[in-house]
């Protein structure tokens, strides 16, 4: 089998297919193939529409404003200068603000307690065998860093409390000590103050005139405060007997006679 594919009428592509029987040779087929006529457009060609003529706008022509001139005529330069800004109120001339403090070389300024932290990072590889190997050349960093917490308030104790709080267990190799010193003193926490202790009760004293009164343990409708001699806890009303109340009897002892 033998086949081509040529463009026929109206642009179309068309495939042609040859069968034979007996075996042929691209030339011959080209041949036989050339012989056979190619099938005519069956559609219809539509004819093209010729467009309308145009319609013109309505009024008179007229030239667009853009490109006339000014009706004023202008004989003076009119240069496009800013506008004039509105004029400042007088305000009170404020005192002059105090010059900074130079800082240091390095743009940081220097910490009071910087040589306290330079002797607290000299004492850290005494806590601790892990931290023997600091690297010389980081104690000033880790020193700047022990001096923000001598600045917050604390104390030594608590950066190396701080510094023995965050290694690890015994038997862990620390293969960084500086690194893992700077990582712990890198944030510095709030100092927490204690707690102030509760104020002391305060004791009710009594006026001049009351001291050294006592409350009667008789039978009274209000309280009634009385001044003793001794040890007594009953007024003078409430120790006198009335006279209808019998004088109370001392109890005497029974003597047992024989018999």
């Amino acid at each position: 089998m033998h086949e081509r594919r040529v463009q026929g009428a109206g642009g179309r592509w068309v495939t042609q297919q040859l069968v034979s029987s007996t075996p042929l040779t691209s030339d011959a087929a080209a041949k036989l193939l050339a012989r056979t006529p190619l099938p005519g457009c069956t559609d219809r060609v539509t004819p093209q529409v010729v467009p309308s003529p145009r319609k013109p706008a309505a009024g008179p022509p007229t030239t667009p404003a853009t490109d006339g001139h000014p009706d004023k005529d202008l004989k003076e330069d009119t240069p496009n200068l800013p506008a004039e800004p509105a004029e400042a109120v007088d305000e009170p001339a404020s005192a002059p603000a105090p010059a900074p403090a130079p800082a240091p070389s390095g743009g940081t300024p220097t910490s009071p307690h910087l040589e306290d932290a330079r002797a607290l990072v000299g004492a850290l590889p005494l806590l601790s065998p892990a931290l023997r190997h600091i690297p010389p050349g980081m104690r000033d960093e880790l020193a700047r860093l022990a001096a923000r917490w001598l600045d917050a308030g604390h104390s030594s104790a608590d950066v190396h409390e701080r510094v023995l709080r965050g290694l690890p267990g015994a038997g862990t190799p620390v293969h960084r000590p500086g690194g893992l010193v700077r990582h712990l003193l890198r944030d510095v926490p709030p100092r927490t103050l204690p707690a102030p202790p509760p104020p002391a009760p305060t004791r009710i004293r009594l006026s001049v005139r009351l001291e050294g009164t006592r409350e009667c343990t008789g039978h009274h409708t209000q309280p009634m405060l009385f001044r003793p001699l001794a040890d007594e806890n009953l007024c003078a009303e409430c120790a006198t007997p009335t006279p209808n109340e019998p004088m109370p009897m001392p109890e005497r002892d029974h003597v047992h006679t024989p018999s």
